[in-house]
């Protein structure tokens, strides 16, 4: 493998893997359960839609 070919794998193994660490970042930061359309909404929380499922 040349010295170009070995950079560009490791350039696109740090875009790959740090893509996925920031992903991982931001959604422990921001839980699905806080952020979306509906948010934090009083209608959102688990109660509301399991009350609502069956309708």
């Amino acid at each position: 493998m040349s010295g170009i070919a070995v950079m560009m794998m490791v350039l696109f193994m740090v875009v790959i893997w740090g893509g996925l660490a920031a992903s991982i970042a931001t959604l422990r930061r921001h839980p699905d359960e806080q952020s979306g359309l509906l948010g934090s909404n009083d209608y959102a929380t688990d109660d509301a839609l399991i009350a609502h499922e069956g309708h």
